[in-house]
C-alpha cells in the first residue's frame, strides 16, 4: 500500500486543491488553478523575485533548474509517499540503495542543495563529494518494537473494501510520512543543508513504513516511477539494468514551445486576464473560506469491470476504428466521477464544466526531445482539457463522457497540439498553463497515475524473499 500527501506553501502562488485521488486517479472538484495564474497576473509573485542570494560551498556543481521545473505551480508543492509494506523489511539496505543511487553519475540531483544566484535564480548545488556532514539523501527512522496494529495512526491505515467506499482522510497519517522538522515548502531547502531528496523508514515487528518526500520542482509521477525502477535494481544489485538519464546536466526541453506549427485548438476559449478575475470572483467563497478536504476513495476491480462493460455498452457498434472504441480505465473512472463531483449542481444546468487531465509528455516527445529508452528524472507535464456542461454529463450515458475524454487526449495530445500549449505556457509570466473556459465555469482536475506502475514497486531483496508484487493506494 502507498499513501501520498502533499504539503501546500499555503503562501504560494499556486494554490491548488489537490481534492480526491482514487489509486492512481486523482480528482480535484472545483479546482483552485486558475487562482495560480490569477496570482501571476497582479505580479504577487514572479520566478527570480527573491534576490537573497546564498552562500556557496567551493567545489560544488552548479546546475539551473529546467524551465519546465522552476515553474509557480511546482515551486508550491513538497511531496511525500509513504510505502506500506507488510513484511519486516532490513532499513539499512533500503537507506545504503537509494544512498549509492542518488551518487551514481547522472543521479546526482537527488543530493543537490537548493540555492540562489546573485539574481535570486533557483538552481542546484551538487557536493563535489558526498558524506557524513554532506549526505546524498535527507534519513531518518524510528523503530517500534510493537505490532503495527497496537500504534494509533499505523494500526488506521484503511484496507480495501469490497465496494465503492470512502475509507477515510489521508491527512491523519502524516505523521508517519515525515518527521518533525521535514520540509514543508521550498523555502525549507533554500539557504539550507538539506538534500532535495528525503528518506523516513518506520519499522514495526510485523511491518515496514518507507516515506519519500521531495520538492515538485525535482520531478514529477514519471519521473517518481524512474526513480523508484532505478532504486530497485540498485537494492537487487542490478545497476546495469537502469536506463540510461536524459536530461542530467542539460535542459532537453529548452526548445520547447519556442516553435508552434499550429495554434492551440482551443484557443480562441482561453481565459483572458479580465476573465481569470471574474473566474476568481464568482468562486472567491470557495477559495477563501473553504479549506480543503481530502479523502480516500476505495474503487474495487470487480466495480471498475460493471463501470467498463457500462461505458462501452455506449460505444457505437459502427465506430470506424480501434482508436474509436477504445476507452481506458482511466478514461471511464473519470467519467464516473465527474458525475459524483458535480452531483450539487442542477442537472440540467447548461454551466460548463472543464475536465483538465494531468498529461505525460514522455511519449508524445520521445521521437525527438526525450528519446524513447531514456529516463526523465524532471517534470514533462502538460494538461488535456475536455469542455462538457452540467447538462450533458447527466443526460448522456457514461461511455459517451469517457469517449469524449479518450476524444480531447487524442486531439489536443498530439506533437503539434504540445507544443502549441507549451508555447502558451512560455507566455505566461510565472509559466502557469493556460486556461480554457468561460468565468462561471466549474473545473475538475485529474491526475492518473496507473503508467507509473507503482504497485510494482519490489524491495522484496530487503526483506530476503523472492521479488512480489507492492499493494498500494494512493490519495492525496
Amino acid at each position: 500500500m502507498i499513501i501520498s500527501g502533499l504539503m501546500q506553501d499555503p503562501e504560494s502562488a499556486a494554490p491548488f486543491n489537490p481534492g480526491w485521488r482514487m489509486e492512481a486517479i486523482s480528482a480535484c472538484p472545483l479546482s483552485k488553478w486558475p487562482n495560480a495564474q490569477f496570482h501571476s497576473v497582479f505580479g504577487l509573485e514572479s520566478l527570480g523575485s527573491n534576490n537573497c542570494s546564498s552562500i556557496a560551498v567551493p567545489g560544488d556543481k552548479v546546475l539551473p533548474l529546467h524551465y519546465f521545473d522552476d515553474t509557480s505551480v511546482w515551486r508550491s508543492f513538497i511531496l511525500y509517499s509513504l510505502f506500506v509494506f507488510e513484511d519486516v523489511l532490513d532499513t539499512d539496505k533500503i537507506r545504503h540503495s537509494l544512498e549509492d543511487l542518488a551518487r551514481r553519475k547522472g543521479w546526482q540531483k537527488l543530493g543537490a542543495r537548493l540555492r540562489r544566484n546573485s539574481k535570486g535564480v533557483l538552481e542546484y548545488h551538487i557536493p563535489a563529494d558526498f558524506d557524513q556532514d554532506r549526505p546524498p539523501i535527507a534519513y531518518t527512522h524510528i523503530q517500534h518494537d510493537t505490532p503495527i496494529a497496537d500504534h494509533p495512526v499505523a494500526s488506521q491505515i484503511p484496507k480495501p473494501s469490497a465496494r465503492p467506499s470512502i475509507l477515510g482522510d489521508p491527512d491523519q497519517f502524516l505523521s508517519l510520512m515525515h518527521p518533525e522538522g521535514s520540509p514543508k515548502k521550498l523555502e525549507d531547502y533554500v539557504n539550507s543543508e538539506r538534500p532535495q531528496l528525503g528518506l523516513h523508514t518506520v519499522s514495526f515487528k510485523d511491518a515496514t513504513l518507507v516515506s519519500i518526500y521531495w520538492p515538485h520542482i525535482m520531478f514529477d509521477a514519471m519521473g517518481k516511477k524512474a526513480l523508484l525502477t532505478a532504486w530497485s535494481l540498485t537494492l537487487q544489485g542490478r545497476q546495469g539494468e537502469i536506463l540510461p538519464l536524459c536530461g542530467a546536466d542539460s535542459d532537453p526541453l529548452t526548445e520547447l514551445g519556442r516553435h508552434p506549427t499550429e495554434v492551440h485548438k482551443l484557443a480562441d476559449r482561453q481565459l483572458s486576464t479580465l476573465g481569470l478575475v471574474r473566474y476568481g470572483l464568482n468562486h472567491i467563497t470557495e477559495f477563501a473560506l473553504r479549506g480543503n478536504e481530502t479523502r480516500i476513495v476505495c474503487v474495487p476491480a470487480a466495480f471498475m469491470d460493471k463501470l467498463r462493460d457500462e461505458a462501452m455498452g455506449d460505444v457505437p457498434v459502427d465506430s470506424s476504428s480501434d482508436e474509436d472504441t477504445f476507452l481506458s480505465d482511466g478514461d471511464i473512472l473519470c467519467a464516473w466521477w465527474t458525475r459524483i463531483a458535480i452531483s450539487h449542481l442542477p442537472q440540467n444546468s447548461e454551466t460548463n464544466v472543464i475536465l483538465y487531465n494531468a498529461y505525460s509528455l514522455r511519449s508524445v516527445l520521445a521521437g525527438d526531445l526525450l528519446p524513447a529508452g531514456t529516463s526523465y528524472l524532471s517534470n514533462a507535464t502538460g494538461f488535456i482539457h475536455t469542455p462538457l456542461t452540467v447538462k450533458e454529463i447527466f443526460t448522456k450515458p457514461l461511455g459517451y463522457i469517457a469517449s469524449r475524454i479518450r476524444h480531447s487526449i487524442s486531439e489536443y495530445g498530439t506533437r503539434e497540439q504540445v507544443e502549441a500549449f507549451m508555447s502558451m505556457v512560455r507566455q505566461s509570466q510565472a509559466r502557469t498553463p493556460p486556461f480554457f473556459g468561460d468565468p462561471s465555469m466549474h473545473m475538475l482536475t485529474y491526475s492518473n497515475w496507473s503508467k507509473a506502475k507503482m504497485f510494482e514497486t519490489d524491495f522484496s531483496a530487503a526483506a530476503g524473499l523472492h521479488p512480489k508484487l507492492t499493494i498500494w493506494l494512493d490519495p492525496p
